[in-house]
């Protein structure tokens, strides 16, 4: 009986993954109408246009999901690659294990593929011509393009090896092969956080030290009244490709840092800027990127512990398509439950993004400063400042800005 409840969620989750993507087309086709708070703070003029770019997102991003989840179903119900290279790796009885990491790994990386070759007109839509049209970007087709496929190759890397991990798993560990996976997951997130910002980050963009002696100025007295010892801070040549203003904070350890934009630089005052860096040093001060790798953790051995329940799991002697089917129905397990639980990563980074700013908010004891940045960046960067509730519930990492304004009060 358990057995056929769990097997159901796998059908909730089709269903509910289906719901939210459509509810996102929906949320970008609906009229909107700016609250009396948010009209206090913003122009009707940059509203509509600010809600006309988000409405055509948030109907790309639900059609992009759409998209996505056709293909999975017809993908994971296929054995396209094991009838094709079955008679090649010469795996036509049972599995051996070097057989088994190979076909995960060439199954990973044609899993990948095929999800960046759907996504890609979506992607381009959304991440360039979009941005083109409400001059929020400059860069060239080409140098987006590029980077689109810098991003395919990282994950034909990691879809890769994935593959090919779970594939030796699932063979070696035939009733625990999900928790290996799970903690697999867990130690490769934390060395991926703290080599992001000195691996990842400098293959997409170009970064340098803060040289700005009154920034860094800041940067040492705000980092000081925190408690935290920070030497120095990045800026990311942010100006190359976008018109955007933001910051962010990366790594775990030594390797942390707080990363500023030149766009927030150049655009932006010092008191505003003040309260970014005081905002990005409480994340610092939380580990939220260590914390929020670990919640990921406990996700997928979520994720994973569900899917053992409902699958029959390997046969004593499996053959290739065996592996194949498994895998392929894995695949598509962790795409639907990442994205029919994403409102619960969401209202964990609004939690953290919101600790943040009370931080910064009881570091600088400058709100004014605060609610004049908010009202700034987001008009720069043509911020949907209220979104649809669903796209707040589903999507949204950060509280709303007129949510941040509201508390800074």
């Amino acid at each position: 009986m358990w057995r056929a409840a769990i097997r159901r969620t796998a059908a909730v989750l089709w269903i509910a993954s289906v719901i939210f993507a459509l509810a996102f087309v929906v949320s970008g086709l609906l009229p909107r109408k700016a609250s009396p708070e948010v009209l206090r703070y913003f122009e009707p003029e940059f509203l509509e246009r600010a809600w006309a770019r988000a409405n055509a997102g948030y109907v790309n991003s639900g059609l992009s999901a759409l998209a996505t989840f056709v293909v999975l179903y017809l993908y994971s119900r296929s054995s396209f690659l094991s009838r094709r290279l079955g008679s090649l790796m010469r795996s036509t009885g049972a599995l051996t294990l070097k057989t088994a990491v190979l076909f995960g790994s060439i199954l990973g990386m044609a899993t990948s593929l095929l999800f960046a070759l759907v996504s890609l007109p979506f992607s381009a839509y959304g991440g360039f011509f979009l941005e083109k049209a409400y001059g929020l970007s400059r860069a060239s087709f080409g140098a987006w393009l590029l980077d689109y496929g810098k991003g395919t190759l990282l994950d034909l890397i990691a879809y890769g090896a994935g593959g090919a991990f779970l594939a030796w798993a699932v063979l070696r560990f035939r009733r625990r092969w999900h928790v290996v996976a799970a903690l697999a997951f867990v130690v490769v997130s934390v060395v991926m956080a703290a080599l992001y910002p000195l691996v990842i980050a400098p293959i997409f963009n170009e970064f340098h030290p803060l040289e700005d002696k009154a920034l860094l100025a800041e940067v040492h007295a705000l980092a000081s009244g925190a408690g935290l010892q920070v030497d120095e801070a990045l800026v990311m040549k942010a100006s190359l490709k976008t018109a955007r203003a933001n910051a962010y904070f990366a790594g775990i350890g030594k390797t942390r840092q707080v990363v500023l934009y030149d766009t927030l630089i150049e655009n932006r005052s010092l008191e505003e800027i003040r309260f970014v860096l005081a905002h990005e040093l409480g994340h610092w001060k939380y580990g939220h990127v260590l914390w929020g790798t670990v919640l990921s953790g406990i996700g997928t051995l979520a994720c994973l512990i569900l899917f053992r329940m409902a699958h029959d799991g390997m046969p004593d002697s499996p053959s290739l398509r065996d592996l194949e089917a498994v895998l392929l129905a894995l695949f598509a397990f962790i795409v639907l439950f990442s994205y029919a639980t994403n409102p619960i990563s969401s209202y964990v980074s609004r939690s953290f993004e919101k600790a943040a700013d009370a931080f910064a908010l009881s570091l600088t004891r400058d709100g004014g400063s605060f609610i004049r940045g908010q009202v700034n960046i987001a008009t720069m960067n043509l911020t949907d400042v209220q979104p649809p509730p669903f796209i707040r519930w589903f999507a949204w990492t950060h509280p709303t800005t007129i949510e941040r304004i509201l508390s800074a009060e």
